[in-house]
């Protein structure tokens, strides 16, 4: 579930109309069902506002208008329908905590444009106070002509086999991250390298281009909707979603900082969305995200 997405101070590139295919599951990462997304986004000229009309069809369904206010660095969500805050990224980038009020539910989402302009990726996790409620993965084309729409997104459930796990295949996932400083200004871009590789009892992982802490190798026990490591310098714990979503919290612990890693791998299975945020304590230190491309083993 989401709205549009653009570089700081602009709402360009969520402009116009977008049509989604979403996974919601349960609390457990059980399927629920599929969601249908529809979502008109308009801007209103010289108020620095766009107006959001909304409609999603699925084991849960609301409709309805709201309208988000820019503000350079952020933006708010100022109802009817949902009211909240996100904090711009980058271009193209939004992480935001906000609250459907038709639905009594709070949500804490990213919605990511992917390098081609035309996908968008969000990772929804919606919950009534602290209780988490729905998990919801989308996936979202612009529908460039009004009289021939683009396709909606194939659902993965309809056609492929529901066993592979996306981020969990043996290979690598390669490309740039943009890093932020605790202020999310840009410090600089870092090649990026996770490889994977499968054990008896899960994964063994790898990655390079750690930003806030060292390159870094740890394993993962794994079942479908969970991951968490045994020992070792990296420690934590992942919840899995269809195969293609995941969030969780990884301490760097001779870095003694942390990382809550939230990923949304394309239904093609050719990138992922990767959204990072550092922290020391409760203080953050930074952020690090991007588009990754899939390479196999």
């Amino acid at each position: 579930m989401s709205e549009s997405s653009g570089p700081t101070g602009s709402f360009s590139k969520g402009l116009g109309q977008w049509l989604g295919a979403a996974e919601v599951y349960g609390p457990d990462g059980v399927f629920l069902g599929e969601g249908r997304d529809t979502r008109s986004v308009e801007a209103d000229d010289g108020a620095g506002t766009i107006t959001v009309d909304v409609s999603f069809e699925g084991p849960f369904s609301m409709a309805g208008q709201y309208t988000i206010a820019d503000r350079g660095t952020h933006r708010l969500y100022q109802g009817p329908l949902n009211y909240g805050f996100a904090e711009v990224l980058g271009d193209g980038l939004v992480c935001a905590h906000n609250y459907w009020s038709k639905l009594g539910m709070s949500q804490r989402f990213f919605l990511m444009v992917l390098p081609d302009g035309t996908r968008q990726l969000s990772l929804a996790l919606i919950s009534r106070a602290e209780v988490l409620k729905y998990v919801v993965v989308g996936e979202y084309l612009r529908q460039a002509d009004a009289m021939r729409p683009a396709p909606l997104p194939a659902a993965r459930h309809e056609g492929a086999d529901e066993a592979e796990m996306l981020l969990r295949r043996p290979g690598s996932w390669v490309g740039e991250l943009t890093v932020l400083d605790g202020d999310l200004a840009p410090i600089e871009t870092v090649e990026y390298c996770e490889s994977i590789a499968q054990t008896t009892a899960g994964l063994a992982v790898s990655v390079e281009g750690v930003h806030f802490g060292r390159d870094a190798s740890y394993s993962l026990v794994t079942t479908p909707t969970e991951a968490w490591t045994p020992t070792g310098d990296v420690l934590g714990s992942l919840n899995m979603v269809g195969g293609r979503g995941q969030s969780g919290y990884l301490l760097h612990h001779r870095e003694e900082t942390r990382v809550w890693l939230r990923e949304v791998a394309a239904l093609d299975g050719t990138m992922k969305g990767v959204v990072q945020m550092w922290y020391r304590g409760e203080q953050r230190i930074g952020a690090m995200y991007g588009a990754l491309s899939f390479e196999g083993a």
